[in-house]
């Protein structure tokens, strides 16, 4: 039987994208809040969402809680099961894999443009967001090391002057956090993943796009394999 959704959540983990972060109407605001608890885990991969339980706690009405939900299966982060409901989506070895080569895909070619684009004040903010501060005996450095390496993604986007790539960027960083949330990804190396940042930052900096290209896609598998095995232990 699959785990029903908490309602008791985490406080706010990650920062959310400006579009989401102060939504006027409602059922975006539902949306917000939602894809925020799912994800940093405050609700669980293959959790079943009780719409009843959201409704009394959020004090809307169904319909606009599903709009927010179709709205985030369309985003791969809600499943529809016909006559079941809705489930947050499972999170699973496959998918993950999937994740990082569609990465892989759009992160080195953000990164090529960027080191044909940045400007002089882009660069200054890409290096200012490279370095990652983490110690393995405190989780709350963790979850800042998580919201510190999405800012520097989003800035290394930022650099291609492409809102559109932008945001397929950013859809897919965010999908991504989820297995890090659990702690999966605890154990990582902040001296090396700051060194592969400012690698990065001096590619751009150098104009050499097939160097940028190169450093990410190495930076993105390197974050792949060691998931991976944290998935395969945790029998994903």
């Amino acid at each position: 039987m699959a785990a029903r959704a908490t309602i008791n959540h985490p406080p706010p983990l990650i920062d959310l994208h400006p579009e989401v972060t102060a939504p006027v109407a409602l059922p975006d605001r539902i949306y917000a809040t939602l894809k925020h608890r799912i994800l940093t885990c405050g609700m669980l991969p293959s959790a079943r969402i009780v719409e009843k339980e959201l409704c009394s706690e959020m004090k809307v009405s169904r319909t606009p809680l599903r709009e927010a939900l179709n709205r985030l299966a369309l985003e791969g982060l809600v499943l529809i099961t016909p006559y079941r409901g809705y489930a947050v989506t499972p999170l699973t070895l496959d998918g993950f894999r999937e994740l990082c080569e569609v990465r892989r895909i759009l992160e080195a070619e953000a990164a090529a443009l960027s080191a044909e684009r940045a400007t002089a004040r882009d660069i200054e903010q890409l290096e200012s967001l490279a370095q990652l501060r983490y110690r393995r005996e405190d989780r709350r450095t963790y979850e800042r090391y998580l919201r510190a390496n999405s800012a520097f993604h989003q800035a290394l986007v930022q650099c291609t002057h492409n809102r559109r790539l932008e945001a397929m960027v950013m859809s897919a960083l965010d999908q991504h956090q989820r297995p890090l949330y659990m702690g999966l990804g605890v154990g990582v190396d902040g001296e090396a993943s700051t060194a592969e940042h400012l690698h990065v930052v001096d590619a751009v900096r150098s104009r050499k796009p097939g160097e940028a290209r190169k450093v990410v896609i190495e930076h993105i598998t390197r974050g792949e394999e060691r998931i991976s095995t944290a998935l395969r232990a945790a029998g994903y």
